[in-house]
């Protein structure tokens, strides 16, 4: 029993240090009255949410519809869609047409801002 306790502390530990020293910052979005976090593809671990939203598990700019304005950093890791020019892009989601998700782009790669209500994910069918 003492081994077993050992090793899920040993193994918590390991998960804090992990999450601690890899820099995981969840961005959100604040766009008309909704929070919105941003998620990516590939190695970003996050492959699950898109899936679960009713997402491409790759996000590239085929997805990007109307432009709808910049993102401008409101702070602790937080961002607001602006009219004035940033490095941030943010478009509307293509292939269908959602208050739900937008496609973010970010030095070249390309981020869906999925909307969260009550701590949950709202998806594009939804």
């Amino acid at each position: 029993m003492r081994k077993i306790i050992s090793l899920l502390v040993a193994l918590a530990t390991l998960c804090c240090f992990t999450a601690c020293t890899t820099g995981v910052v969840v961005h959100k979005v604040y766009y008309n009255g909704n929070e919105y976090w941003i998620c990516g593809a590939g190695d970003t671990g996050e492959g699950s949410v898109l899936e679960a939203c009713g997402l491409p598990s790759e996000l590239t700019a085929d997805l990007c519809g109307e432009f709808i304005g910049f993102l401008e950093s409101a702070g602790n890791n937080a961002y607001e869609v602006v009219e004035s020019e940033t490095d941030i892009p943010v478009y509307n989601y293509a292939p269908q047409e959602t208050e739900n998700v937008y496609i973010v782009e970010i030095d070249g790669d390309y981020y869906a801002a999925i909307r969260r209500v009550d701590g949950e994910y709202v998806g594009v069918a939804e």
